[in-house]
């Protein structure tokens, strides 16, 4: 009797551990997938637009052929024309060389009269004006020439750059396109995915991007006038304590409101530094934001620049590639020169900490 009752009781027991251990899987794969559904959207989303930058250096490339034809058809023909120049410059050449222009100059000896003398100075200087528009001819020919030159080159380089951008951004898509394709197989939600990925590239296409490039329009300007803004008026914003290198400090709030006044678009936009990041997160409607990047400072020979370099976007929660982000760096440009605004002061670092943007200055005068 004893031992039936241990059985039951072991029987009970091992029957709740398999109904619980089956309840517990099933409850995690159940909390899984939506991520799971989520990461797969995003991979389509990803495809859509490495597929769009395929198919544009496709198009560059074509463009980029179609150049070098015409610059080796211009480089032909300017090869005639310098030929004909030098030959031309070689014959003038040749009459100083041999003595025929010292023939000229010594009928200025054989004139009887000052009007004789006027007209045959004239004359000589009407020979020496085409010697030297020959020459001269001969030089800018030969100059054009090695420009066409130098822009052949530099097409063939940008053409073998594009070629290999292109042929990485092709392996690129036809591996994230097999994974997604094994990924939907074996799952059983394949149709309703492909339905999600669908709807967002859609989505994108038609509202993401617009929007964005409504917002880096507007911020692109902010970011241009920005240092009139903070030179202006009050020192608020601008430390003087030391005349030779003074200091811009700004907030995030005083940034916020600072780009809020410039467009209605910007007010639903908002900016947070953080130690060597900036993040900013923005909405429209049902549509979110949000992008990622940090101030560098860019050298030049002339100013220097501060550059707001994004190194993330996101569209409802869904990263964007680097691709696009490159795309749009292209097409807007997020950044400030402090001299354009105040040509005695060029900037020399820039930094974001925790709720302010820092950016030294140096008086040059």
């Amino acid at each position: 009797m004893k031992y039936k009752i241990a059985a039951i009781i072991m029987s009970v027991l091992l029957i709740q551990s398999i109904t619980f251990g089956a309840y517990s899987v099933l409850a995690e794969e159940v909390s899984n997938a939506p991520d799971e559904t989520k990461q797969l959207v995003q991979k389509g989303l990803t495809i859509f637009e490495i597929d769009k930058e395929v198919a544009r250096l496709n198009e560059q490339d074509a463009k980029i052929v179609e150049e070098i034809k015409q610059n080796e058809r211009d480089i032909d023909k300017q090869n005639k024309e310098v030929e004909n120049t030098r030959q031309h410059a070689g014959k003038v050449l040749r009459a100083y060389y041999t003595g025929d222009r010292d023939s000229i100059w010594m009928l200025m000896f054989s004139v009887t009269s000052f009007a004789d003398a006027l007209k045959m100075f004239e004359y000589l200087q009407m020979i020496i004006n085409n010697d030297h528009r020959a020459l001269a001819n001969f030089t800018v020919s030969f100059e054009k020439l090695k420009a066409l030159r130098g822009e052949l080159e530099t097409a063939r380089i940008e053409l073998q750059k594009t070629k290999d951008n292109y042929l990485l951004q092709r392996d690129r898509l036809v591996k994230l396109q097999e994974e997604l394709d094994k990924q939907l197989a074996v799952s059983a939600q394949a149709a309703a995915i492909q339905e999600q990925i669908k709807s967002l590239n859609n989505e994108w296409k038609e509202q993401g991007v617009p929007l964005f490039r409504e917002y880096l329009n507007n911020l692109s300007a902010a970011f241009k006038e920005l240092p009139q803004h903070v030179t202006e008026g009050s020192n608020k914003y601008l430390d003087l304590s030391n005349f030779k290198n003074p200091v811009i400090t700004i907030t995030d709030t005083d940034f916020n409101t600072y780009i809020h006044s410039k467009n209605e678009l910007l007010q639903n936009l908002n900016f947070e530094f953080a130690d060597d990041n900036i993040m900013a997160k923005g909405r429209k409607g049902e549509v979110s934001i949000e992008l990622q990047g940090t101030f560098v400072l860019k050298e030049n020979p002339d100013m220097n620049e501060v550059q707001f370099i994004v190194k993330q976007l996101e569209f409802n929660g869904f990263q964007l590639p680097d691709t696009t982000i490159d795309d749009f760096m292209k097409e807007f440009r997020l950044g400030f020169v402090p001299r354009k605004i105040v040509n005695y002061l060029d900037v020399v670092s820039v930094e974001t900490k925790k709720g302010v943007a820092i950016v030294k200055l140096k008086l040059n005068l």
